[in-house]
């Protein structure tokens, strides 16, 4: 990564500030207005708006030749504009096109036209940081920033060039080798339709009525410019067993080569087949690599002396939606929208099974000669009415929803989004092909494909002989590995088996094949550990001089897969603000492609701090409401439901970057419980509580106090918080159990504890019981289609029900960390859990939750403090910025002497980090004010916040354990960690405030520390 001259920085900082102008201009013609925080919306009671600000560029994208839409180059930005609009095209970060800016490994049809990426790095709205990424090395008067025509030499050797795997310049392009034939595949772009955001199509394209199939040879020879030459006989592979399923995992290092090994794992299971008149089905998700595969299935065959002919009879080559509109028959697309996760859900199979043995046993076609067109009809028709009247299907929350939309046959019939429930139809009815079965299958980019479309592969497969080639591992510290959790998502998604109970796997990396064993789950029958023998685990936890050892190379595994690296670390490096600023410029892959998940699929992200999940939280709220997302519908209404206030104000002016509409609603869970509650705008005071607090009892509890609550004299003209109160009222002196329902003599004692309402009107502990009942008492509910919870570790049970009641599109973004819990006993002990409890999906079970592992917040030597307070057997994050002060621990004599050490400590970091933040944590901040007021500061303005107090101009903010979460500092004091530890054996409280710091972190105190701390 180059950084750019001054002369060019320069041109883009004026250019961006063009962009802006135009977009304002744009802005404000439509007058949006996006909804921020309670105290912020309302003024007197009347409700207003907040305009929506403007966003930078965050991106350049050079090509080697002109394109049609885009030209020589163009920019990612916060919106679309036109040729009408501004002066150069700037693509919407959320449209297909900007892929190629956010995912370079990822396959695009431009992809092998982009020459160098620049990175746009802003504070607020200004450019101040750039830098290139380039792909092909060209001339410096020749670069697509410049103007003319591009003139592109070969590409360079390969450590000089670094391009995603496959491609190659326009020039390498048009040169064949002189031993072999060349067939050009033409590149063809549709017509953009008018509309924001053109562009070419992704990769990810479905065929047209009437298209013909790929092209069955491209160029033929050992390998392209900037590739690896395909290995002769990987031993890796070559010596595999054919019957045994294999799994070949890839990382986004480009020197990997899924096509090759595909074409070499195709020419084994060839001369494997050839007698026993079995074909090689290989399928990929995507139609780019299809000519290459084929190229390279050719110089295979070439080098282990197979006819070509021979290989093209037994392979075949083909994309999945061109595949399973074979398998269903499909005469043509009639249209070509994209299903939904509801149309493509594996329990479309069973439900397709259901219907096909009621008509078989109900129209008797096994003595009957029906046309395959009359079964596919009928079975449609019973799926579709929900089976027969004295034969219903069996139905789940989510398949009866998807039943619901189904249209009439013949208006499904044709269409792309029920194309993988036909394939299912047909095959189900009719059965594979029983005269020339596939032998073997190999599956290119399995991670992308439905479940639906995988049991269809599966049920064609009748010998369950596999090789899966797909994304089962990421950068992280160590040596590559493989992902066993996703990897047995994929052996239960296509049935892989093998009776030694394992599978085999390969791993690829930086051009090294590695072997690997993951081993399938055992029943829980079979496990017979003896009693007491596990009550605790040993501790393996790496100790400091180890830690110190391994940070660096670890730093250096972490950039794997990652892009603008320079960029990051420039980031990362400058003063952290109030505000969160917008990181779409330095967004990474695998942020990316959580941020962009299509708006029906759920996600659960679990992660350490600073590994980036509020980041991904704001941007997927953004990218649910962009108006690339919402071209075909409506703009869906969406909840963004954070810890604190203080974190609402954190990503406040993010989301108005990012929301032009103001369908996104910004709000800290306890401000939106008491608006629930109808108790207005008064600060709640935090308070410890109990589980009862949020018990599953207190629901119908609360329902049974309104019907008694009723017959009350005033009820009807009643104000809602007189209604509260009287209800809840009703509650403390339900006393006869025959007024009230059943109890244990647990709950019957909190009942009997509950203070008067004017004292718990105000406590935390008892917020999610008014809100239960304002919620009961109203009857309104807002209704939002897409509900996104950052800080969900922390959410009790009675709180997810009134969320949950509140989603009525049934749409989750979850975002936490399980080792940051502030209680055990009154939330969910694991993600699995809680996807359960929220019928996230119809197999709760076998859902995962997505994780994130690469820090960037904190710097190594404040994780590895920190980290000193996790499980012994938890993963321990590593982080990008390996440079840093080690953590200072100050013991102080006596609590006075502790909390002015704390203050002085502050100044100093102020000092320190000149433009920066820097906090207090303490659990006393009454202590911290009295101590500041006396010292010349002065409370800042209430905008700011409470707690914050400014001093000849630099700011402190001084918080307790619960607001500090969700936000960061450049530096933190946490005083007395001793008073942060809630539950023995248990910090989450603690481990969260630690981590808080962004470059120092400093701890006083003047009572012994928690254990963990004191070990070295």
């Amino acid at each position: 990564m180059a950084k750019i001259s001054d002369e060019e920085l320069a041109y883009e900082i004026a250019t961006n500030r063009s962009y802006l102008r135009a977009l304002e201009r744009r802005l404000a013609r439509k007058n949006p207005e996006i909804s921020v925080t309670a105290n912020e919306r309302y003024v007197d009671n009347v409700p207003r708006g907040e305009r929506a600000s403007v966003g930078p560029l965050y991106g350049r994208v050079g090509l080697a030749g002109p394109d049609r839409d885009l030209g020589h180059a163009f920019y990612i930005g916060t919106r679309y504009l036109n040729s009408t609009d501004w002066d150069y095209p700037v693509i919407n970060w959320a449209a297909r096109t900007a892929k190629v800016f956010f995912d370079p490994h990822a396959a695009h049809e431009l992809d092998t036209d982009v020459v160098v990426r620049r990175t746009l790095t802003a504070q607020g709205a200004e450019v101040v940081h750039a830098s290139d990424d380039w792909a092909v090395a060209v001339p410096a008067d020749q670069s697509p920033f410049k103007t003319g025509k591009l003139q592109v030499p070969p590409a360079p050797p390969r450590q000089q060039a670094r391009r995603p795997t496959g491609s190659t310049s326009s020039s390498a392009r048009t040169t064949a080798s002189t031993d072999h034939p060349v067939e050009q595949v033409p590149r063809t772009r549709r017509a953009t339709p008018p509309g924001p955001g053109p562009g070419p199509k992704t990769p990810r394209e479905k065929p047209s009525p009437g298209a013909p199939a790929a092209p069955r040879a491209v160029v033929a020879g050992k390998g392209t410019a900037g590739r690896v030459p395909l290995p002769d006989k990987p031993a890796d592979l070559a010596t595999w067993q054919p019957h045994a399923p294999l799994v070949v995992a890839f990382s986004g290092d480009s020197r990997a080569d899924p096509e090759g090994i595909a074409a070499v794992r195709a020419v084994d299971m060839v001369r494997y087949l050839a007698r026993k008149q079995r074909r090689v089905l290989v399928v990929s998700a995507w139609t780019t690599p299809l000519p290459r595969i084929v190229s390279r299935i050719h110089t295979a065959a070439a080098l282990v002396g197979l006819p070509a002919a021979d290989a093209r009879k037994i392979i075949t080559v083909v994309q999945d939606t061109e595949w399973l509109a074979r398998v269903a028959e499909y005469p043509r697309f009639t249209d070509t929208r994209e299903p939904d996760a509801l149309d493509v859900g594996r329990y479309v199979k069973d439900i397709v099974e259901q219907a096909v043995q009621i008509c078989r046993r109900r129209l008797g076609w096994a003595q009957r000669d029906v046309q395959l067109s009359a079964k596919l009809e009928v079975t449609y028709e019973v799926i579709r009415m929900g089976g027969v009247p004295t034969e219903p299907l069996k139905l789940g929350k989510y398949s009866a929803e998807w039943i619901a939309t189904l249209p009439p046959f013949g208006a499904a019939w044709g269409q792309l989004r029920y194309l993988a429930l036909f394939a299912q139809l047909v095959t189900a009815i009719r059965g594979p092909d029983s005269r020339r079965p596939y032998g073997h299958v190999i599956v290119h980019g399995e991670h992308d494909l439905s479940g639906l479309s995988c049991a269809v592969i599966r049920a064609n497969n009748p010998t369950a002989q596999w090789t899966i080639l797909t994304e089962l591992i990421g950068p992280g510290p160590g040596s590559p590995t493989v992902d066993r959790r996703r990897t047995l998502s994929v052996v239960e998604r296509l049935g892989l088996q093998d009776p030694r109970g394992e599978v085999d796997a390969i791993t690829v990396h930086a051009a090294r094949l590695t072997r690997h064993t993951v081993a399938l789950p055992i029943p829980k029958a079979a496990v017979t550990t003896p009693a007491g023998v596990y009550d605790r685990a040993p501790d393996r936890r790496p100790q400091p001089t180890e830690q110190r050892q391994r940070s660096a190379s670890a730093a250096a595994d972490l950039e794997n897969g990652m892009r603008a690296v320079d960029a990051v670390r420039y980031a990362l490096h400058a003063p952290r603000t109030e505000a969160m600023t917008s990181v779409l410029a330095t967004l990474q892959p695998d942020q990316y492609r959580l941020v962009t998940q299509p708006p029906t699929m759920p996600l659960i992200i679990q992660g350490h701090p600073g590994t980036g999940k509020t980041i991904i939280a704001v941007h997927r709220a953004g990218f649910l409401v962009n108006e690339e997302t919402t071209k075909r519908g409506p703009t869906p209404r969406v909840l963004l439901l954070g810890p604190t206030e203080q974190y609402v104000r954190h990503v406040s002016r993010t989301v108005r970057e990012l929301d032009p509409t103001g369908a996104i609603t910004v709000r800290s869970l306890p401000e939106w419980l008491t608006e629930l509650a109808g108790l207005g705008t008064t600060t709640v005071q935090p308070g410890e509580g109990t589980a009862e607090d949020v018990g599953g009892f207190i629901v119908a509890l609360a329902k049974h106090a309104v019907l008694e609550s009723q017959d009350q004299p005033g009820w009807q003209a009643s104000r809602l918080t007189d209604k509260v109160k009287m209800t809840y009222e009703a509650i403390r002196s339900s006393i006869d159990p025959h007024r009230r329902p059943p109890t244990s003599q647990t709950e019957q004692r909190w009942i009997e504890a509950l203070p008067p309402f004017p004292k718990a009107w105000a406590k935390r502990r008892y917020l999610p019981l008014f809100a239960q009942l304002g919620l009961l008492l109203s009857g309104k509910r807002s209704r939002y289609d897409h509900i996104v919870v950052d800080e969900a570790q922390d959410v009790s049970e009675l709180e997810w029900e009134i969320i949950q009641a509140h989603n009525a599109g049934g749409r989750w973004t979850i975002v936490g960390d399980l080792n940051q819990r502030r209680r055990l006993d009154i939330n969910h002990l694991d993600w699995h859990e809680l996807a359960k409890r929220l019928h996230i999906l119809p197999d709760a079970e076998l859902f995962q939750p997505e994780v994130v592992e690469r820090g960037y917040r904190s710097t190594q030597p404040i994780l590895d403090y920190a980290n000193r307070l996790l499980p012994p057997n938890e993963n321990q994050p590593c982080s990008l910025q390996t440079d840093g002060p080690e953590p200072s621990v100050i013991r102080a004599s006596t609590p006075g002497k502790r909390d002015l050490r704390a203050v002085g400590e502050a100044s100093r970091l102020l000092d320190s980090y000149p433009g920066g933040t820097a906090a207090i944590i303490t659990t006393d901040p009454d202590a911290i004010d009295k101590l500041l007021l006396g010292n010349g500061w002065r409370r800042a303005d209430t905008a700011a916040g409470a707690g914050d107090w400014s001093r000849e101009g630099r700011r402190l903010a001084v918080r307790t354990p619960d607001s500090a979460r969700g936000v960061e500092f450049d530096g933190v004091v946490v005083v007395e960690p001793r008073y942060f530890v809630r539950q023995e054996e248990f910090a989450g409280t603690l481990y969260t405030s630690l981590t808080r710091a962004n470059r120092e972190l400093v701890v006083v105190h003047s009572k012994p520390l928690p254990e963990p701390l004191t070990k070295h």
